[in-house]
């Protein structure tokens, strides 16, 4: 792999990393819902624009296929994340 594409996966990765510590956060502080949906829209839309590239090279039933699971797996870290925020915060 190639200098600099290890440095734009890495990039990627730090920018999903910042959304999930965000979510986190959220429900740290006991933020509300709609804030919390907030970033998670922003993960996902972040996601979109990251993976655009890649996106652009796959039929429509891989594209219909990969982007469901990833949405899924997307909106199970952002629960995740805010839930054990709401737990180590002390809120549930």
């Amino acid at each position: 792999m190639s200098p600099a594409r290890a440095r734009e996966q890495m990039t990627v990765a730090l920018g999903d990393l910042a959304f999930a510590i965000a979510l986190f956060a959220c429900g740290l502080f006991a933020a509300p819902l709609w804030a919390a949906g907030l970033v998670g829209a922003g993960m996902v839309a972040y996601w979109g624009a990251s993976r655009r590239r890649v996106l652009k090279r796959l039929p429509a039933k891989a594209w219909a296929s990969q982007t469901g699971l990833a949405l899924f797996v997307i909106i199970t870290i952002e629960a995740g994340s805010y839930w054990l925020g709401l737990g180590v915060g002390g809120s549930i």
